[in-house]
């Protein structure tokens, strides 16, 4: 069974692009067949946070019918299957998305869309398409307001919200939108707090995801915890997991 998921935010700068990596890196970890797919065909950045910068073949070629899906398609050094923009401005248009990723090709996978924020044409365009999303935000009161309009748009286009994921979390952090007023707020779960964590940081700066480059770190459990969740599992604490918290109650 194919599923398509759009991970969608009301602003640029939230981490949208990693928390698609990411996610997606859980999820082959899981042994699901998944798929990223950078629906940004006029700001693409997918393919530059995984530090590939060749393709021959892009999602815009295949939008303007003059490629198949399956010569888009390119594989990381970790695994990670995606499906990038160009990263040069090309004129495609992205309302055949939906037909494009109909294609057979693509069958029984779970299929994450990186979508472009906000409100503009190309993004709506992509909330339209997939079936269901998953909202990306920080804790910032314009980041979380944007979030409310793209929540009203889903709502009045049947596409459902899956939940919100939290960027950038700091816990200790008073100056910043809490947990529980984001929920009452959007009127939806958060099912993901990704902390401010520098394993992020080193994975782009390495081309890899930060899951795979660190699979304990702060961040790398929360994402395996998204992944769980998305893939109907219960997640498991490891024994490193267990013993690293454990340990943690003694540090000052």
């Amino acid at each position: 069974m194919t599923r398509i998921i759009g991970v969608v935010s009301g602003k640029g700068g939230v981490g949208k692009t990693t928390t698609v990596i990411n996610i997606s890196a859980a999820l082959m970890s899981l042994n699901k067949n998944v798929i990223a797919v950078d629906a940004d065909i006029k700001m693409s950045c997918l393919g530059l946070q995984l530090g590939m910068y060749y393709f021959p073949v892009t999602l815009n070629d295949v939008l303007t019918e003059k490629e198949n899906i399956y010569e888009a398609l390119y594989i990381h050094s970790s695994g990670l299957r995606i499906i990038p923009a160009s990263l040069t401005f090309t004129d495609a248009k992205i309302s055949r998305l939906k037909k494009v990723l109909d294609d057979p090709f693509l069958n029984d996978n779970i299929i994450l869309v990186d979508a472009p924020p906000g409100f503009e044409n190309n993004a709506l365009s992509v909330l339209k398409t997939c079936p269901e999303v998953l909202l990306v935000t920080t804790p910032e009161i314009p980041a979380v307001t944007d979030l409310m309009k793209i929540i009203s748009f889903c709502n009045e286009n049947e596409t459902k919200p899956l939940g919100v994921i939290v960027n950038m979390y700091k816990k200790r952090e008073r100056d910043q939108v809490s947990i529980n007023e984001i929920e009452t707020t959007c009127n939806l779960p958060v099912i993901g707090i990704i902390p401010e964590d520098r394993t992020i940081k080193k994975g782009i700066f390495r081309g890899i995801p930060g899951l795979l480059l660190n699979p304990y770190s702060p961040s790398s459990i929360a994402f395996k915890k998204i992944a769980t969740h998305l893939a109907g599992l219960q997640y498991k604490t490891s024994r490193f997991e267990s013993l690293k918290g454990f340990l943690g109650r003694f540090k000052k």
